[in-house]
């Protein structure tokens, strides 16, 4: 995880500015393929899209299983042992925060790549098009 470090130390704050990055770069790729500028062909984005769809909900799979990290108990009752819980208490939402952030990613990636996809036929059906009108 130490690849992960920002200069604060803290590799979910990492993850998490990784995560807004990817978001921003597959929005941008995104746009792209509405405008017509990404096309891929289409069962082979479909099967990108699908292999995307299967990491999103192993992302909720795992996210089922983090939120038991927000529930922290046996640090005893007294003020320190509160704070020191709460303070795990956090991190688990950090992490949470973070399988969402990835969740999301994930979905954005197959709908790019359904989108890619659409433009490509689009593209064909198109030049097609062309093609019958100009031999006439």
């Amino acid at each position: 995880m130490a690849g992960l470090d920002n200069a604060s130390g803290d590799p979910l704050h990492a993850a998490a500015s990784g995560m807004a990055a990817s978001r921003t770069e597959w929005t941008n790729l995104k746009e792209m393929a509405v405008n017509g500028d990404l096309r891929f062909e289409p069962e082979a984005a479909e099967r990108c899209a699908q292999a995307c769809d299967t990491a999103a909900d192993r992302m909720t799979d795992h996210l089922r299983s983090a939120r038991q990290l927000t529930r922290v108990e046996g640090f005893g009752d007294t003020s320190a042992g509160r704070a020191l819980a709460a303070k795990f208490a956090r991190k688990g939402d950090e992490v949470i925060e973070v399988l969402l952030a990835h969740r999301q990613v994930l979905q954005d990636m197959a709908a790019t790549y359904r989108t890619a996809g659409k433009a490509y036929t689009e593209a064909e059906a198109n030049n097609a098009a062309r093609l019958r009108g100009s031999n006439r």
